[in-house]
């Protein structure tokens, strides 16, 4: 089978292409008053890779699905909405599950790493929602799918520039940017780092520990006055050896979840934070049981 994430307007096309290519269109599924999710099948499951890459290679959101048993249990699950502090929300496009009234939806096409369910991107995430106060300067290094940039940027913040080795992740995060309709803030680009003009309000990099010391000194020197960095894609045992590769900047929060942990560091200006935000800033797991996966 085969979910075909498209919006109303282009439902009618969406169901010609498949039909012409031979699949049989089952339902429509309406998770948004946006967003539509077409299910298709096609009668030689052999076929479906193809067809899914030959429509992406058009531009259409398709992903292959599961017609049903464990698979599509753990298919379903894996699409379910999740909300962070009440403030954001980040799904893949062809989620069937309902997101009508979620907080600061971002919607994610094919490509590119994180979609808020591996702990280092929620962390940031996380990060993002207890410290975005609005108008913030954003650099993501490493952005794979530009989700914490798109989150950042719903959150209020008024860019970002999100830098990737990887062609493919700054395509994806490219297209993430106008699904969500803030392409006109958000750049990305494969530009080296060193090449990244000017400092940011908000830098962030989840690429491990390795990544995190062979850019340590640029990443430092991208961190306005009043800046502060979040690090992930470590592990509890690494943050102190890793803070000490960031320094002038010091810690000032930190989360944990089993094996990972994500360091937030500033330097000697004042730390700008959501003034919304009351509660202690500490480890831990934000993400809202009731919320996320909520039909």
């Amino acid at each position: 089978m085969i979910a075909v994430a498209t919006t109303e307007d282009r439902l009618a096309g969406v169901c010609e292409r498949l039909r012409a290519r031979g699949a049989s269109v089952i339902d429509v599924a309406a998770p948004s008053d946006i967003r539509r999710v077409v299910l298709a099948s096609v009668e030689d499951e052999r076929s479906v890779a193809g067809l899914v890459a030959s429509l992406r290679a058009e531009g259409v959101m398709a992903v292959s699905r599961p017609d049903g048993g464990v698979a599509l249990r753990k298919w379903l699950r894996d699409a379910r909405t999740i909300t962070f502090g009440g403030r954001i929300t980040v799904c893949r496009a062809w989620s069937e599950h309902d997101r009508r009234g979620l907080a600061g939806l971002v919607e994610l096409g094919p490509g590119g790493f994180g979609d808020g369910r591996h702990p280092t991107t929620a962390q940031i995430i996380e990060e993002l929602v207890d410290r975005i106060a609005g108008g913030e300067r954003v650099l993501d290094v490493g952005c794979g799918s530009g989700v914490l940039g798109l989150c950042a940027l719903r959150l209020g913040a008024a860019e970002a520039v999100a830098v990737e080795i990887d062609p493919d992740a700054v395509e994806a995060a490219r297209r993430n940017a106008g699904i969500n309709g803030v392409g006109d803030r958000l750049e990305a680009t494969l530009a080296p780092l060193s090449g990244i003009e000017g400092s940011f309000d908000v830098v962030v990099a989840n690429i491990a520990r390795a990544g995190i010391v062979e850019l340590a000194s640029e990443l430092v020197a991208h961190v306005s006055p009043d800046g502060w960095l979040a690090v992930g894609g470590i592990s509890p045992s690494q943050c102190s050896q890793v803070a000490g590769f960031l320094r002038p900047l010091t810690e000032v929060g930190r989360r944990t979840s089993g094996e990972w942990a994500t360091l937030v560091l500033a330097g000697g200006g004042q730390c700008r934070m959501n003034p919304r935000v009351t509660r202690p800033h500490s480890g831990g797991d934000d993400i809202d049981p009731s919320i996320a996966g909520r039909r």
